[in-house]
């Protein structure tokens, strides 16, 4: 499904909602008879623009609450991922202040109807609809801090990936700068993904797809680069490592653990191995989800590293992957094992 919370659009602050529920009160006109009294007149054309200008600001309360989707009743994926990006009690509580106050701004249209409805001069309706403007405002700007939070968590939401859950996911995993996101943007469609030579440039779920050409069908697999997990103790995670754990335990199909065996990536091998075997006994689900085992920095990597590294992992040199996922070199027989596996699942 696509990720839900796109239709969350831009959220106007107190000032940009006033200005535009006001500006079009003042257009607007009341339909009266040119023979009618001037009192009468006066009383129509205030009490319509009060009318406009509190329905003006219903309608964009309610479009801004109803943009934002029930969390709880999302997939799982979409559900937790959610409640890592955003406090969701808080995001709870504020759209239930906005909602509070759709009554009031009802309540403070009719109390100043029944004002307009006695008033002796046409100087009267221009101050009572002066002073509703007032009140209207006091309500809206108290909510300001809402309508901004609810903007600034806006940009998180909406850069969660969306998921085809028809498709299979391929979920990449290992140390912070050891190549991920380098390898899933060779690997895949998504080309702008970035790339930096220090850790932690990747903090969300980055997807692309990989395509496979049959001879008269497509086979579409979903690549999803995740932030860098340090190996330590699940309670001691941030927000953007779970995030890559939530992909593990939710979502993936295949496994694509990338090593570095030098060490550039500024982590020991030993805490690699240990993040290694902790997904490998945790995210495989006692063996359904295969994990496939990446050498990346071939270009960097001495002979020796590369013969330690798969002896600590008791693999043999087929049973492993050695790439530059910068340049893209060896790259192809990965895509052959993908080829492979998903053609004959089909």
């Amino acid at each position: 499904m696509k990720n839900p919370f796109l239709e969350f659009f831009h959220v106007p602050n107190s000032k940009e909602l006033l200005d535009i529920a006001f500006s079009r009160a003042m257009k607007s006109s009341a339909q009266v008879s040119k023979n009618a009294p001037i009192l009468l007149k006066a009383k129509k054309k205030e009490s319509k623009r009060i009318k406009v200008a509190i329905e003006e600001l219903l309608d964009r309360i309610l479009t801004i609450i109803k943009r934002v989707p029930m969390i709880d009743e999302l997939p799982d994926f979409y559900k937790e991922l959610a409640s890592l990006l955003v406090d969701v009690d808080e995001l709870r509580l504020t759209l239930g202040k906005l909602n509070g106050i759709l009554p009031l701004l009802r309540k403070l249209q009719r109390l100043f109807s029944k004002k307009l409805s006695q008033i002796e001069t046409p100087k009267d309706a221009d101050q009572i609809r002066r002073a509703a403007f007032g009140r209207i405002s006091s309500i809206i700007n108290k909510q300001n801090p809402n309508l901004e939070y609810l903007n600034k968590i806006r940009g998180r939401l909406k850069e969660i990936p969306s998921l085809d859950y028809t498709l299979r996911s391929i979920v990449v995993a290992g140390y912070p700068n050891v190549g991920k996101s380098s390898f899933v943007k060779q690997i895949s469609t998504n080309k702008r993904i970035e790339v930096q030579e220090y850790p932690f440039t990747t903090k969300k779920l980055i997807m692309g797809h990989f395509d496979i050409e049959k001879r008269y069908s497509q086979i579409k697999l979903q690549f999803l680069d995740t932030p860098g997990i340090l190996d330590r103790p699940m309670s001691k995670r941030n927000n953007i490592e779970l995030q890559a754990i939530l992909a593990l335990r939710l979502i993936s199909d295949l496994i694509i653990f990338i090593f570095d065996p030098t060490p550039s990536c500024g982590y020991s091998i030993d805490s690699q191995l240990d993040l290694y075997h902790e997904i490998k006994n945790n995210f495989t689900k006692e063996g359904e989800i295969e994990i496939v085992i990446v050498f990346n920095k071939m270009d960097l990597a001495s002979a020796e590293e590369i013969k330690s590294l798969r002896k600590m992992l008791n693999v043999e040199e087929k049973d492993c992957f050695l790439i530059n996922a910068l340049s893209g070199e060896n790259l192809d027989l990965l895509k052959e094992l993908l080829i492979k596996r998903y053609s004959s699942n089909e």
